[in-house]
């Protein structure tokens, strides 16, 4: 039991920080190429919260999360069993799972705020996909000084969600990526040959 509730945890602090660095490196170089004057990249960022998230979620995914990673003896009980070998990249696949209360949070949240200011009768489909899914944060994300307040929303509980898909995902597209540019190569390999 001790095992699976340490493996849960060092999965999730590793997701966060893998999470931590690959954004801020796509920050860096997306504020790096608009200052050359490129600035498509963080246009893109800003205008598509949600797909940045996933991305930089399968780009975290891509380390592979080997011992190296989590460390020979650094986790010990009392009885001097180690903890090492937490095979976090069999675990890494279920991390949207570990992250879905986070969403679900963010679903009871948004009804909170629709039956506060009265408006319960408007709980439709639509209005959440409005609200929480897809707020318009394109245009400004500071109005009147304030954070529009679906958006701080949708990068809270939607957002880290997506990331954990994108980090869920990741193993599956670095196994299809690898498999796309062997065959690629050996095409390319057999048109060689043939000239």
């Amino acid at each position: 039991m001790w095992r699976w509730i340490i493996r849960v945890w060092v999965s999730i602090v590793v997701f966060w920080i893998l999470m931590y660095f690959c954004g801020g490196i796509s920050i860096t170089v997306a504020r790096l190429m608009a200052r050359i004057g490129l600035p498509f990249l963080l246009q893109f960022f800003h205008t598509h919260a949600l797909l940045t998230m996933f991305l930089i979620g399968v780009m975290a995914g891509e380390v592979v999360l080997g011992p190296n990673i989590t460390g020979r003896g650094w986790f010990r009980s009392k009885s001097g069993l180690t903890y090492e070998g937490l095979k976090l990249e069999k675990i890494k696949s279920w991390t949207w799972l570990l992250f879905s209360p986070v969403f679900l949070l963010g679903v009871v949240s948004w009804i909170a705020q629709r039956s506060e200011s009265g408006v319960i009768s408007n709980l439709t489909l639509a209005n959440f996909y409005q609200d929480v899914l897809m707020p318009n944060c394109s245009l400004s994300w500071w109005k009147n000084n304030q954070l529009y307040r679906y958006c701080g929303e949708q990068l809270l509980f939607v957002g880290v969600w997506m990331a954990s898909i994108g980090y869920s995902l990741s193993p599956l597209v670095r196994r299809h990526g690898s498999r796309l540019l062997r065959s690629m190569r050996n095409a390319q390999e057999v048109s060689t040959s043939v000239e």
